[in-house]
């Protein structure tokens, strides 16, 4: 019995070598955390982790996977900044237009939203040979979501050019984090908690601005308690649902003590923090690269000129090998041979590390 178990698993990883069309055939390495055999919660939710058709029977498709789409799940992943949606370009706008503009780049180059938990739990969802892209939106700012006079959705904020864009494209699902100063109310302060729980419903998350937009340097750390936990009890006064747990930096400029980014306390408001945005300027790393801090995520500008968006994707166009592509499996790591001490295995929370 045992030798015809051994001569069958000879057989098996012979026809994988063949269907890879490589000379080493993909290294299976559990897990630094094998025993957590679930993703983490929140990368269960049905707005964190849609059902796709490419999650059915992973190990039987990971060889043809290999050869068709290359996957590197150690590449870079674009976290992009967006503040006004405008009728023109500015310094801190993008144009209706440019971003329409830049959703079909997206699209058409196969990048698909990720919401940030997913990302931050190592569980992107995403099928074969797609590569993730993370939406931010800075201040709650009015082009991102209003109301017309009759009560209905704009078309050119971005909330509505999001919900349109994934009605034309199914399959580009409208996932992104706005980044909010509670008091700013999206410019429409009688709507404020309506938006605020309408935000939730889409499946878009909510995330941490502080109170007054104050670079933290400035603070004590009294003060830099306030305004983390501040903005978590105004937002949730609103919407009593969300979980704010990720920070974006006023200006990117972190307080004197880093550790009250992670949690703090401010009158008996708690808050922790997963993760804290900078405000530029590059792709941020894999969550399974050793460069990966969650607590130092950059981000992409959504703007032209140098180093901001259209500069990036070109980048990433002409180097795809910087570019972190789906393996279709969220439960496995599949990098190239030459990409695998770039991943730190404690990173893995649970998933299994392919190389091939």
């Amino acid at each position: 019995m045992k030798s015809n178990l051994r001569m069958l698993t000879a057989l098996a990883l012979g026809a994988l070598l063949g269907a890879v069309g490589c000379g080493k055939a993909p290294t299976a390495v559990p897990g630094a955390a094998a025993q957590e055999s679930n993703p983490p919660k929140a990368a269960q939710t049905a707005q964190d982790a849609p059902v796709s058709p490419t999650q059915s029977q992973p190990a039987a498709r990971t060889a043809a996977q290999l050869a068709q789409f290359h996957p590197n799940e150690a590449g870079g992943v674009p976290i992009l900044e967006y503040h006004d949606i405008s009728p023109t370009e500015t310094r801190w706008g993008r144009s209706a237009a440019g971003f329409r503009r830049d959703l079909e780049r997206l699209y058409k180059e196969g990048y698909r939203p990720v919401a940030l938990q997913e990302y931050l739990a190592n569980r992107i969802a995403l099928p074969p040979g797609k590569s993730p892209v993370i939406l931010t939106f800075d201040d709650a700012r009015e082009s991102q979501f209003r109301y017309r006079p009759d009560g209905r959705l704009d078309p050119n904020c971005a909330v509505g050019i999001l919900e349109a864009f994934q009605k034309a494209h199914p399959d580009f699902r409208a996932r992104a984090t706005f980044y909010v100063l509670p008091d700013s109310a999206f410019g429409q302060p009688k709507f404020a908690a309506r938006k605020m729980q309408e935000l939730l419903a889409m499946g878009f998350e909510i995330g941490n601005h502080t109170v007054s937009h104050t670079p933290l340097k400035q603070l004590s750390d009294e003060r830099v308690q306030a305004e983390l936990a501040g903005c978590v009890a105004k937002v949730q006064k609103m919407a009593p649902q969300a979980k704010v747990e990720s920070v974006a930096l006023p200006d990117g400029i972190a307080p004197r003590n880093r550790a009250l980014l992670a949690s703090g306390a401010y009158q008996g408001q708690r808050y922790i923090n997963r993760a804290a945005l900078l405000v530029g300027s590059n792709p941020a790393p894999s969550p399974v690269s050793p460069r990966f801090d969650p607590m130092r995520l950059p981000r992409i500008q959504a703007i032209e000129g140098p180093m901001g968006i259209t500069y990036w994707l070109d980048d990433l166009k002409r180097h795809p090998e910087r570019r972190y592509v789906s393996d279709g499996d969220p439960n496995t790591v599949t990098v190239p041979r030459a990409q695998a001490d770039n991943v730190d295995k404690a990173k893995l929370h649970g998933a299994t590390l392919r190389v091939y």
